[in-house]
């Protein structure tokens, strides 16, 4: 499927770079391709102030989801149909203002694929209702991505996004939220888990898997507290951010910190992880920000397992007793041989 043959046909006419036909085919093509290299698609002026303000339904410090799902379905569901999605399916959606710098302001994947296929037909849609920038890492979306850690790293390319503005991208795309501003408002949707059609969704949803990490202690009492105070410095922030990087690119953040699945779990799946709070949209009328709204009961959860501990532990327990045994290899024999020194000394001198 074509997913993006007619992007061009939803942007207002005073956003595209020119009205002949010629120049309107040659910019759909540019952006097909973008889209299919480099993971993302960034849309201007995508919603009118009308729209906007039916959107961004926070009151005060909670969420009218229902509305909020309203805006979803109504508005920006067509949209996507018009981008080549047939019937696209979403399972879950956030809207958060400033609070997600606990979980976006390090390089992240929303999916992580752990199939054999090269690209996931799973989409993460944004829609920003402030001024932003979010830093992307172009092609991080396919499976065999060439290079290394630290190569990747240095293709990021920060966008600038504006009022109005829709960026689609791969779910495994590697992205960022920057310049959380604690002042000003940065309020944003998220829609995750999209699939371009029901087809798509029958064959592939099975596969996916939420593993839920907001109640692991380590999250609550550690990592989100630390976050949330380190992207208040930008340097700090980069630091943690490369460091985080070279782990996330090996897959090895979630197993450090001991809240990964074990391998067979993961084996064949789509494996996204929760970090905030969740709660079901029958479930749901007003409720704070940035809490993961889900609206398809039949997705795959799981808690964190203890596999990866387990494995530390044991790995501690073995270190230690081949060290211990490789110290009573070592120094008794050098003690025996001073004792036989001794009693021979002894034994002479009497």
């Amino acid at each position: 499927m074509v997913l993006v043959h007619q992007w061009v046909l939803f942007i207002r006419s005073d956003q595209h770079p020119s009205h002949s036909a010629f120049s309107r085919i040659q910019w759909t093509l540019l952006k097909y391709h973008s889209f299919i290299m480099d993971g993302y698609l960034l849309i201007p002026n995508v919603f009118t102030e009308q729209e906007l303000e039916r959107g961004c339904c926070i009151q005060g410090d909670q969420v009218d989801y229902p509305r909020q799902k309203e805006f979803i379905d109504q508005i920006l569901l067509p949209r996507l149909k018009h981008a080549g999605m047939e019937d696209p399916t979403y399972v879950k959606f956030r809207l958060s203002n400033n609070n997600n710098s606990t979980d976006a302001s390090t390089f992240h994947g929303d999916i992580y694929n752990h199939t054999s296929s090269e690209i996931m037909p799973i989409y993460t849609a944004l829609v920003y209702f402030d001024e932003a920038q979010i830093q992307v890492i172009p092609g991080s979306h396919r499976f065999h991505n060439p290079g290394w850690s630290i190569s990747s790293y240095q293709k990021r390319k920060t966008l600038t996004i504006h009022r109005g503005d829709l960026l689609v991208f791969h779910a495994n795309l590697h992205h960022r939220g920057v310049k959380f501003d604690r002042t000003g408002d940065r309020r944003l949707l998220q829609v995750f888990e999209i699939f371009p059609d029901r087809p798509t969704y029958e064959a592939f949803a099975p596969m996916l898997m939420v593993v839920k990490t907001s109640n692991h202690s380590l999250v609550k009492h550690f990592i989100n507290p630390v976050m949330y105070e380190c992207s208040k410095y930008p340097a700090l922030i980069d630091f943690l951010t490369f460091i985080h990087y070279l782990l996330m690119y090996n897959n090895l953040h979630y197993k450090m910190s001991m809240m990964d699945l074990a391998p067979w779990d993961k084996k064949d799946k789509y494996v996204t992880y929760e970090p905030s709070r969740c709660a079901h949209m029958d479930e749901t009328h007003y409720e704070d920000l940035n809490i993961n709204i889900q609206c398809d009961h039949s997705i795959q959860t799981s808690e964190t397992s203890n596999f990866y501990l387990y494995a530390y532990v044991l790995y501690w327990i073995v270190s230690g007793i081949l060290l211990y045994l490789l110290y009573r290899w070592l120094r008794p024999k050098q003690k025996r041989i001073s004792r036989k020194r001794l009693y021979k000394y002894k034994m002479d001198r009497d």
